[in-house]
């Protein structure tokens, strides 16, 4: 039997956009879901919608943990069905049993397989599967490893000048009925390498790498030439991505002395002399590293996320924090009653309770005319555009709360009355600097950063996927990941961070951390931009 390990996400307090399960509003089905070779970026469209839509996940080995880590769906129940490449016959009735048991309670389930579930994925004994037993289904395309990796190691499997077209073929045995392989006679007759040797397209052998003496030695004995080339492209897609390149009468050879291992596709064919010019993958700035944003997508995050994908970073969402309102009833009667003549931001979650407060007073941004708002930098002033479609009057020129401070000393603020909905746990510096101004302030409580449950499980299952950097984007967030590390047994050490700016850095370094990337300027973007650079000077 399978050992099958279940983790429920039921997260509260997160972001608005991350959606939960609405049973009520689906009906049962069973998708059959591609996840692509490994980046999470390459999933579809479709499949994303329907991860999006289900009760419950059956993953498998090959189906990347940082895609469903980037996919958070509350209420969710994610069963890890553990097969991987030789699994038994009677393994694959267990989940066939598991999928459509769940779907006939009505339940909505997504069998989420690595690659394509049509190519030798056993999509379609899944899907016979629940024809039997009268469970509608669908099938969601994925990116199938055949042409993934290859892409990603700068090997097109067709060329026009190389190869017309292109072979896909398993190199794993067959199996028998009771789950055994059966002897070589039988695979013979599955694959016929003869046959495929006197082809002149590519071939790509899918679970080849522990059958390669056999089928190496029986495309050269069938007429394909020894010296052809061969790349074997392990991990492809993934930052762990690692491309041998060899030929068909030194492939056994070239696997055992390199301990090459699955998961792994085999491209047999002249086209692999193409990615001595056309390698792109691997020669990035951060290829190779995995890095944590530590706080759900919002704004600039989704900005800084994919700078950092294009340097070549897979990039997963570890949050650590999550925001939970404070002050409501304070907050709205200062709305109703509206005599601030400024309004002060230091962070996107101050302007977000805002905005929470005007939609709970039945206003809207147009009950601010005539008041004076101020923004931290512009990461904030962005999300007041966002949020409250609200044009900052003054930002500051150094985003922090000195640089705000600062910013009041040249503009002039004395008598002016500030209305400040902050962190429960705000620094003192805008406060304390605008009333030696001048001003007095109304601070609000408006909100308060506390730790999310699922930390420590998120931080564990980022470690299992290759987790090289933490980017941290507040102090509150430096806490929690002292929090979670020692809740795990890890040690601080154990990965470098890259903080927002000085005052979160200063916080990680006094906490024990080892910070090798500060932000400029102090926003998302510009902490991707930071570490990106750090990458190139070799510095992480």
């Amino acid at each position: 039997m399978p050992c099958w390990v279940t983790m429920v996400e039921r997260t509260g307090g997160v972001d608005p956009a991350t959606p939960s399960v609405n049973r009520a509003a689906e009906p049962a089905l069973v998708s059959l879901v591609g996840a692509g070779p490994g980046d999470p970026g390459l999933l579809t469209l479709r499949g994303k919608a329907a991860i999006e839509r289900a009760d419950v996940v059956l993953y498998d080995y090959l189906a990347s943990s940082a895609l469903l880590s980037a996919l958070p769906v509350i209420g969710q129940e994610r069963i890890h069905v553990g097969k991987r490449a030789g699994a038994g016959h009677s393994q694959q009735l267990d989940i066939n049993a598991l999928m459509v048991k769940r779907a006939l309670l009505g339940q909505r389930v997504v069998r989420l397989k690595g690659g394509d579930p049509f190519v030798f994925g056993r999509g379609g004994e899944e899907a016979q599967a629940c024809v039997a037993a009268g469970v509608p289904f669908e099938i969601v395309p994925g990116v199938t490893s055949a042409i993934g990796a290859p892409a990603y190691a700068g090997i097109p499997v067709t060329h026009r000048e190389v190869a017309s077209c292109v072979t896909f073929v398993t190199g794993h045995e067959r199996e028998a009925a009771d789950g055994s392989s059966a002897d070589s006679a039988a695979s013979d007759e599955r694959v016929d390498w003869h046959a495929l040797a006197q082809l002149r397209s590519t071939l790509v052998v899918l679970m080849g790498v522990q059958r390669v003496a056999r089928w190496s030695k029986a495309l050269i004995a069938g007429g394909r030439a020894a010296d052809t080339p061969v790349a074997f492209i392990r991990w492809g897609t993934t930052p762990r991505q690692h491309v041998l390149t060899t030929t068909l009468e030194e492939a056994t050879a070239a696997v055992h002395a390199s301990g090459l291992a699955p998961p792994a596709v085999a491209v047999i064919g002249k086209v692999v002399e193409l990615a001595d010019s056309l390698e792109w993958f691997s020669g990035r700035p951060l290829f190779g590293h995995v890095v944590a944003l530590t706080r759900a997508a919002k704004g600039g995050d989704d900005s800084a996320a994919e700078r950092l994908r294009q340097a070549g970073a897979v990039v997963i969402r570890l949050p650590l924090t999550q925001q939970e309102d404070r002050g409501e009833e304070r907050l709205d009667a200062c709305f109703r009653a509206l005599s601030a003549t400024d309004l002060v931001f230091t962070s996107a979650n101050g302007v977000r309770a805002v905005r929470r407060s005007l939609e709970r007073c039945s206003l809207d941004a147009r009950s601010l005319h005539g008041v004076r708002t101020w923004a931290v930098g512009p990461a904030t002033a962005g999300a007041m555009r966002r949020e409250l479609g609200l044009a900052a009057d003054i930002v500051a020129a150094v985003a922090t709360g000195e640089g705000l401070v600062a910013e009041a000393k040249r503009v002039g603020v004395s008598g002016a009355r500030f209305l400040f909905p902050a962190a429960e746990q705000a620094r003192r510096v805008v406060p304390e600097g605008l009333a030696a101004l001048g001003a007095s302030v109304d601070e609000v409580a408006a909100y308060a950063t506390v730790p999310t449950t699922s930390a420590v499980s998120r931080l564990l299952t980022a470690q299992e996927e290759g987790l090289s950097l933490i980017t941290l984007a507040s102090p509150s967030a430096t806490s929690a990941l002292v929090t979670a590390l020692g809740a795990a047994g890890l040690a601080l050490d154990t990965w470098p961070v890259a903080a927002i700016g000085p005052t979160t850095a200063a916080a990680a370094v006094a906490a024990g951390l080892k910070v090798s990337v500060i932000a400029k300027p102090y926003s998302m973007v510009g902490l991707a931009d930071a570490i990106i650079g750090a990458a190139e000077d070799g510095a992480i």
